[in-house]
């Protein structure tokens, strides 16, 4: 189980005061990179190549085992083979583990620094999205295009953009990374196949509009009147992928509320949320959930 706000938020101050290199990093980023701005994340290049010595992945790991041994409370960070050093709302320093290729081709959603770390040099497929992607708006006839591969030796890093250049890893044994990311800049992170690299699937960038969508998905199984009102202010948020989920649930609660709504839904900025609402209006029923 992924540790809760709270813990986190223990963990990471536990971690930036036992180690001081991790905390001027903080500092130095918060002076430097403006979210405002996201541009200015590549002024933090300089800070990060600092990290970059055989030294400090272990330091780190040490004082991670030794704040969990010290403290009961303390829980790790990140989850799986991910260790995070330090958060803020707008970035975050982390650890990973690579152990095997992932099953997608995934886009980038934000900025991100990688470096290999322990001696190792990392080696990357590259692939190019097609001229005038549009991110918000999910196509599956999308395809992606290989240009080559890249190899990054040991002290070397990689700078990837926001749906810029998608990095494939290669893995023929475990590799330890050091990654500094910021918070999605995008809508959406997309899919593709390896096999065919045509859009597959795709996934809110933004980890609370997940859980938005599942919470609009549970109201709606649920089917009780009191989640009537925040379902329908769920239909003005910013993102489609969450109108469309409130609008869903909505559907089993109110066919006649739905039915408005949809009818506004109609002059939705989303080309995708105004044809599924023209299909549901068309077809007379509501836009209920399958399953």
């Amino acid at each position: 189980m992924a540790p809760t706000a709270p813990a986190q938020q223990r963990n990471h101050r536990m971690m930036t005061r036992q180690n001081t290199r991790v905390a001027a990093f903080a500092e130095q980023v918060g002076k430097r990179y403006l979210p405002a701005r996201p541009a200015s994340f590549w002024a933090c290049e300089p800070l990060f190549r600092q990290l970059l010595d055989p030294q400090f992945a272990e330091s780190v790991i040490n004082y991670g085992l030794r704040a969990m041994v010290d403290d009961p409370r303390q829980t790790g960070n990140g989850g799986g083979q991910t260790m995070l050093l330090a958060q803020t709302p707008t970035w975050h320093l982390a650890l990973h583990l690579l152990v095997r290729p992932r099953r997608y081709l995934h886009s980038n959603a934000g900025h991100a620094l990688v470096a290999p770390l322990r001696g190792r040099t990392l080696t990357a497929d590259l692939y190019e999205l097609p001229a005038g992607f549009r991110n918000a708006v999910f196509d599956p006839g999308c395809k992606l295009e290989r240009i080559g591969s890249q190899t990054v030796p040991a002290g070397d890093l990689l700078a990837l953009r926001a749906d810029g250049v998608i990095h494939d890893y290669r893995i023929d044994a475990p590799l330890l990374l050091l990654i500094f990311e910021t918070a999605p800049l995008a809508v959406l992170e997309w899919q593709f196949s390896r096999e065919t690299l045509h859009a597959w699937q795709f996934v809110a960038a933004d980890r609370q509009v997940s859980d938005l969508k599942a919470a609009a998905w549970l109201a709606g199984r649920l089917a009780h009147q009191t989640s009537l009102k925040p379902l329908k202010a769920l239909t003005r948020h910013k993102d489609p992928g969450v109108r469309w989920a409130a609008l869903q649930s909505i559907g089993r609660l109110s066919r006649s509320e739905v039915r408005k709504l949809l009818a506004k839904a109609l002059d939705d900025p989303h080309p995708l949320v105004r044809r599924a609402a023209r299909q549901a209006l068309d077809r007379g029923d509501p836009p209920l959930q399958g399953g």
